[in-house]
């Protein structure tokens, strides 16, 4: 069921109501126009809801940035901070349709009852109810035996998630396989890529990723132990020479983790990471989709 936009007198007979993030106006009680003109948009009242439609854009960044968060934290989420939190349509986008764990079912999060139930539509399209406050596990896609059919079953009842996972791009080390491959090792606990260009600061601004250190990082939980996955962007100093582009992982001491003890989860998301700062790599490695 669609809310009803609320519109607001504005600007010489126009009006201005917020759709979501998106500013809509129209001449009073007519047709919505295609774009809002100049004059409307710059008026007081357009002002305002241009604050309002920048707060509610930080409000949806936050929201899919904890819940990014809590995916790659493999920790369990409890039922009533779901229940507080379900009302407002910038969390529940993120939320509803992702892949989670409760009470030992695997199914897409549905719904949230007032007093904490989860509701999933497991695997054969039925819905389950847990019980109340039952905790909730959001599970990183490179632990899904069976991505393919999740898709399938979110597109067959229209849903789409808010946090990308079951379209995540994944890698997986092929059992066997030592850590040649795509990357050079070094110093144990690192890989090397090709050189550092200038774009790999940006792209790592751009793709949401703490910068820290010359390096882009992102914080895993895996097996009850932090992790921190690091990429090297380069130094900043101008007319620097040539780097080596690093992708490596430290756990909670500071210490290199060696390549064979890195986590399924630590692994995917720092191969994700140096694609998206470095640029698309060689797939010819030790990873699979």
């Amino acid at each position: 069921m669609t809310t009803p936009l609320a519109w607001v007198h504005a600007h010489q007979g126009h009006e201005l109501a917020l759709d979501g993030t998106d500013l809509r106006c129209r001449k009073h009680g007519g047709k919505v126009l295609r774009s809002v003109p100049a004059a409307v948009r710059e008026s007081p009242v357009g002002e305002r809801f241009e604050a309002l439609r920048e707060q509610v854009l930080r409000h949806e960044r936050e929201c899919r940035a904890t819940v990014e968060s809590w995916l790659l934290g493999d920790a369990p989420v409890p039922g009533p901070l779901l229940a507080r939190v379900w009302d407002d349509t910038g969390w529940r986008a993120c939320l509803r349709h992702l892949v989670v764990r409760v009470e030992g079912r695997l199914g897409l999060l549905d719904d949230v009852s007032g007093d904490g139930r989860a509701r999933v539509r497991e695997a054969d399209g039925a819905l389950y109810e847990a019980s109340a406050g039952a905790a909730v596990t959001l599970v990183h896609p490179v632990l899904l035996d069976d991505p393919d059919g999740w898709r399938l079953l979110l597109a067959g009842h229209g849903g789409a998630q808010g946090v990308e996972q079951v379209d995540r791009r994944v890698h997986r080390r092929r059992a066997g396989r030592g850590p040649e491959g795509v990357g050079v090792e070094v110093s144990g606990g690192a890989y090397a890529y090709a050189a550092v260009s200038g774009a790999a600061r940006r792209r790592a601004v751009e793709h949401g990723f703490a910068v820290r250190g010359g390096f882009a990082v992102l914080g895993v939980r895996e097996r009850g132990a932090a992790v921190e996955v690091r990429c090297w962007l380069g130094s900043e100093e101008a007319g620097g020479p040539g780097e080596a582009g690093r992708l490596l992982w430290v756990d909670g001491a500071e210490r290199p983790l060696p390549v064979g003890e890195v986590g399924p989860v630590a692994w995917s998301e720092g191969r994700r990471m140096a694609e998206l700062v470095y640029g698309e790599l060689d797939a010819r490695g030790n990873e699979e989709r």
